[in-house]
């Protein structure tokens, strides 16, 4: 599928997302659930995909990954390697120094700060992001955040 997708649309325009050990549909950890996640890892390096973006569910009850397969996934990858792991700025800070992605990315915490970056910097209070108004029709829970006041 992945190569049928980067021969439509080039290879330089076809990232991946990964979620071991999520639990979606019932799935979940089962014997030897590393080892595919690896296999990927190196597959999507060899075809020189885009980037490789891998999401820890446990922030939202999902059995964690475990620190050694998420050491273990961007040295298997080569190219920019994302990680989204319920990051507050403090967890945000210590993986950018131990150098265990390239990039961070920040689901929810964004939404409901769309000044997130102000507000790390500052130190200030995150405003809670509201889950009842995710993926509704409407603009509210997505652009009603109170933001920052300076």
């Amino acid at each position: 599928m992945v190569q049928a997708i980067t021969a439509a649309i080039g290879v330089d325009k076809v990232g991946i997302r990964l979620s071991p050990y999520g639990v979606f549909n019932d799935t979940g950890p089962f014997a030897d659930v590393d080892a595919p996640y690896l296999a990927l890892c190196e597959d999507f390096s060899a075809l020189g995909l885009l980037y490789l973006h891998v999401i820890d569910h446990s922030a939202m009850d999902a059995p964690s990954v475990p620190e050694e397969l998420k050491v273990q996934l961007p040295d298997r990858f080569d190219g920019p390697f994302i990680l989204a792991s319920g990051f507050d700025r403090a967890t945000a800070e210590t993986a950018l120094s131990e150098q265990r992605a390239d990039l961070l990315a920040f689901g929810r915490p964004f939404l409901a700060n769309p000044d997130l970056v102000e507000r790390m910097r500052a130190g200030a209070v995150l405003n809670a992001p509201g889950m009842s108004t995710f993926y509704t029709p409407d603009a509210k829970g997505y652009t009603n955040y109170p933001a920052l006041v300076s």
